[in-house]
């Protein structure tokens, strides 16, 4: 049934594109090419046009590609806010209009990234390492209609760098904490090929995960990452690209198992291992008019958690993870006619995991086997672009799910974009719905000493959200952005001591997003933005935890010559916690917190630079977790060397 289906719109999709050709001029018969902005849409699209709240953040405008922090990053996107603990190595999540961090969908070039094994599938951003970056791309709002499952707050899209000539660059950084960064950059340009080389190394000594506000917590935990990541890219023809990507990192990490007072762990370490390989083969028929893409990857995983007894922690505790993923997408892009666009396309995913543990101590000794296991999911997405006129563009969604276990799931997504371009102002608005499915751990984890874990009877959960805004140009040089955003969750998945993972939460989150742009001097560049958020658990009338209600973000960027400085505020309101050592667990208000940073970079040459960067000059004491720690004024200087 499900194939015949396919078959019949493939078929009538087909035939209307044929009919569409047969009626069009010559002049609509001429190749369209589009300039690359955003590509999370599924297509190369000028951001102008794209409907959806889209932020696109350039890596090489901080620091030297890999030296970059992610938090320094999301920063400057409105509506999101990076919890990060300890200082590296530690948990990175991402959290898009108070959504939970495992409700983003993040992709590599498309790719998805999430890790299958972990509790609910989410992706950990603080282990992976920003070289070959040029670009991250942020759409905020359900996207289940183009990407399915994880994508129910929005889609995190790293765009890897393509190089246009020859390069040999070596990057190093060195500051606070015993903190050493080091890229190594080697790319060859031919006239249908390239390919791109590149190593990481990072290492530092730490803070302690537990925040040392707390007495007892004085240790520094240690972490190190090593990557090295290839790009290949060939044209054999005018209307052909082939290119591959891999990437493979190794990390080790010093964990605490819990924050506040005695949190500190001696010997508590993680090591993680992933590898992520995609292959993509495009091309372009019927005179440009019809586009395939044909893509696949892999991804796998392994981490390993060692908590050796010592004089505090009497227990031994050991655990293992293990994962895979496979996928399979072929994308198809209908030009119509110049101002008509059908991308339609079909997925198989494939996603396995494993994991055992161990607890060994005077109470008793608990072993517990997670045997590998499987989810498959394929998918049918079809999307309408028409720009009935050239002020209005239209887009229309739909994508058909068929989950393993979960059978059939269909989401949407309408939005409208208006360019008043007389007035210098745009109009946005969208609709759309999503859905996530159970993780294999949600569903399968055996229980454990302390009760059952996984929970084979919940659902998936869904989501319905909208927003709406509004830019505005002024004396041509100062933009104005504002947005409003309302989604309301149901199905919410949330894990309960006693009796494991159950589908018992309701939320709403809705807000306001307002960014501000203007250049005032020829060199001179002024960005803001502030968000604010109401995050409620309707079952229990009380703010969803973790989430501040105010965010601001501003940065002035100075530049002439070879002389860049630029000087950033970030302002963190107000947020509750739980505090986990107590019994039963209280609730804490973490209080607000202001950090100014500072950069200056200098050219020597058109080959060498050298930059400082400060943060957190305030020496600002604040906790993004309760019970854990961040670090303080932090120092840290570094070159790049252009060889090549």
């Amino acid at each position: 049934m499900k194939k015949g289906l396919s078959a019949l719109l493939f078929s009538g999709l087909l035939l209307t594109a044929i009919s569409s050709l047969s009626a069009d001029d010559e002049k609509q018969q001429e190749k369209i090419h589009h300039e690359i902005l955003v590509t999370a849409t599924r297509l190369e699209t000028l951001s102008s046009e794209v409907a959806s709240a889209a932020t696109v953040v350039r890596v090489e405008s901080l620091t030297p590609v890999s030296l970059t922090q992610a938090q320094n990053l999301f920063a400057r996107v409105p509506g999101i806010f990076f919890l990060q603990t300890g200082l590296s190595g530690g948990t990175g999540s991402v959290f898009i209009r108070g959504a939970n961090s495992e409700h983003t969908l993040f992709m590599l070039d498309g790719f998805e990234l999430n890790d299958p094994i972990s509790p609910a599938r989410s992706f950990n951003f603080n282990l992976f390492n920003l070289g070959l970056i040029d670009r991250i791309e942020v759409l905020r709002g359900p996207q289940s209609s183009l990407y399915g499952s994880d994508a129910l707050a929005g889609v995190v899209n790293l765009i890897s760098t393509e190089p246009k000539k020859n390069q040999l660059e070596l990057s190093g950084l060195y500051g606070s904490y015993k903190t050493f960064k080091g890229d190594l950059r080697l790319a060859q340009v031919k006239k249908n090929l390239f390919y791109l080389l590149e190593f990481n190394s990072d290492d530092s000594g730490g803070i302690s995960q537990a925040s040392s506000a707390y007495s007892g917590n004085n240790e520094s935990d240690s972490y190190t990452q090593q990557s090295l990541a290839f790009k290949f890219k060939y044209r054999p023809g005018e209307n052909f690209n082939l290119s591959w990507q891999a990437r493979a990192l190794t990390a080790r990490a010093e964990l605490d198992a819990f924050g506040g007072p005695g949190g500190d762990d001696p010997n508590s370490v993680q090591k993680s291992t992933f590898f992520f390989n995609r292959l993509e083969l495009d091309g372009f028929f019927f005179n440009h008019r019809w586009e395939q893409k044909l893509v696949l990857g892999f991804q796998a995983g392994r981490r390993r958690n060692d908590n050796p007894a010592d004089e505090f922690h009497p227990e031994i505790e050991e655990a293992r993870y293990k994962s895979q993923f496979f996928k399979l997408d072929w994308q198809n892009n209908l030009y119509l006619t110049l101002n008509h666009l059908l991308i339609f396309g079909f997925e198989e995913k494939l996603e396995q995991g494993s994991s055992n543990y161990s607890y060994l101590s005077s109470w008793g000794d608990y072993q517990s086997d997670f045997p590998r296991q499987s989810a498959s999911l394929a998918s049918f997405y079809l999307q309408d672009q028409w720009r009935p006129w050239s002020q209005l563009s239209l887009t229309s969604g739909v994508r058909f799910d068929h989950h393993q276990k979960f059978g059939p799931a269909l989401t949407f997504r309408l939005a409208a974009n208006y360019d008043w371009s007389e007035q210098q102002t745009r109009f946005k608005f969208t609709l759309g719905s999503g859905f996530k499915a159970p993780s294999l751990y949600e569903l399968y984890a055996p229980p454990d000493n302390l009760g059952p874990i996984g929970n084979m009877s919940l659902e998936p959960e869904k989501n319905l959200g909208w927003d709406a805004g509004l830019e505005k140009i002024f004396f041509d040089h100062l933009t104005l952005s504002l947005t409003y955003f309302e989604t309301r969750f149901r199905n919410l998945i949330q894990f309960y001591y006693g009796t494991g993972y159950q589908n018992v939460g309701q939320a709403r989150t809705k807000g306001l997003e307002l960014s501000i742009k203007t250049a005032p001097l020829k060199n001179l560049e002024l960005t803001a933005s502030w968000t604010h958020l109401q995050a409620r658990d309707l079952d229990h009338q009380t703010d969803l935890l973790r989430r501040p209600k105010d965010t601001f973000y501003g940065n002035l960027n100075f530049s002439r010559k070879a002389v860049r400085i630029s000087s950033e505020v970030y302002y963190l309101g107000q947020r509750y916690d739980l505090d986990f050592s107590s019994y039963p667990n209280r609730e804490v208000c973490l209080r607000s917190a202001f950090l100014v940073n500072f950069f200056v970079s200098y050219d020597l040459k058109s080959t060498t630079s050298f930059f400082i960067r400060g943060d957190n000059l305030l020496g600002t004491r604040y906790e993004m977790v309760y019970g854990y720690g961040s670090p303080g004024t932090t120092i840290s200087t570094g070159f790049r060397l252009k060889l090549s």
